[in-house]
């Protein structure tokens, strides 16, 4: 099941109790709805709790509500189902109590304490949709048109929701993409476990990201250091195999034989392993001398012996 799917099932779970709630639920599905009350058809879904909630709603209305089953043959014969009204009468009885059709919202509707949160449940259960948390943040409803859209971005910053409103395939969508609006949207509309859900994967994906971020650092720290390491070990070795190692002043001397012998190890490993001790700056220092003396000798022209003089 998916992370939306939980999240309707959690709503579904615990269905509002007072008439007032029931109602402005309802309401939002039914205003929403592309076909109805023209058509007995008020939405399609593949949740069966949810179409055995809303019938049961309508049914406290008084209206006689059927449920169809059908498979979806485009997604792999999957089930969907179908809540309609057949009965002409009772659909104009609803499209008159509701104020349904293109008119604007029925505010008398959202004005009790706790409609205008049963509304957009209503609209999320019906028309809503939710990307799985663990790959991004975004919520969305389906407004279908541009007055809805407004009215219901409008409804939703009265309750503290900031919907952001976008046109894909000829109709209105209101969205949100920051997590914590999402979280604020869940627990207003009742989905309070699935909210604390996100917030748990919010913060194993921000503790992820950092231990990501760290490795990577320390990772380019690495190459970076076995990149200069491996520029120090050649330069040594062309001064040795040119000059030798005894043309090197005797501090210097001592370090080039020690990171020819050790080419895996750290400047601070190889600070504490001379002699006389010195700081990872100093061995650091050191080192650069000796790799500017390299170039000053390629600079003059002092080249490496052939093979056959090597040997």
């Amino acid at each position: 099941m998916s992370f939306c799917q939980d999240v309707k099932l959690e709503l579904l779970q615990n269905p509002p109790k007072s008439f007032n709630h029931r109602n402005a639920l309802v309401y939002g599905i039914l205003k929403l709805s592309k076909s109805f009350p023209e058509q007995p058809t008020i939405f399609t879904t593949e949740n069966r709790e949810l179409a055995q909630e809303v019938a049961s709603m309508l049914a406290e209305l008084g209206a006689i509500v059927d449920i169809r089953r059908d498979l979806h043959r485009l997604k792999g014969d999957v089930e969907v189902y179908t809540v309609c009204i057949e009965h002409e009468h009772t659909r104009q009885l609803l499209r008159e109590y509701y104020h349904l059709g293109r008119s604007p919202l029925n505010q008398e509707l959202l004005q009790p304490e706790g409609c205008a949160a049963a509304f957009l449940r209503g609209l999320f259960l019906a028309y809503g949709s939710m990307t799985n948390p663990e790959k991004e943040y975004h919520l969305e409803i389906n407004a279908l048109i541009p007055l809805f859209a407004e009215e219901i971005h409008d409804v939703a910053i009265g309750v503290g929701i900031r919907f952001k409103v976008a046109r894909r395939k000829g109709c209105e969508i209101l969205y949100l993409k920051e997590s914590e609006q999402i979280e604020d949207f869940l627990t207003l509309t009742g989905a309070t476990g699935s909210s604390m859900k996100l917030m748990e994967i919010k913060v194993v994906k921000t503790v992820r990201n950092h231990v990501n971020r760290t490795t990577n650092c320390e990772t380019a720290n690495l190459n970076k250091t076995v990149s200069a390491a491996a520029a120090q070990v050649q330069d040594i070795r062309f001064i040795r195999d040119t000059v030798g190692l005894s043309w090197l002043d005797e501090d210097l001397r001592e370090l080039a034989q020690l990171r020819l012998d050790n080419e895996a190890l750290s400047l601070r490993e190889l600070a504490e392993m001379l002699t006389v001790p010195i700081s990872r700056s100093g061995v650091n220092h050191r080192l650069r001398r000796i790799c500017e003396k390299a170039q000053a000798l390629r600079e003059r022209g002092v080249s490496l012996p052939d093979e056959d003089e090597q040997h």
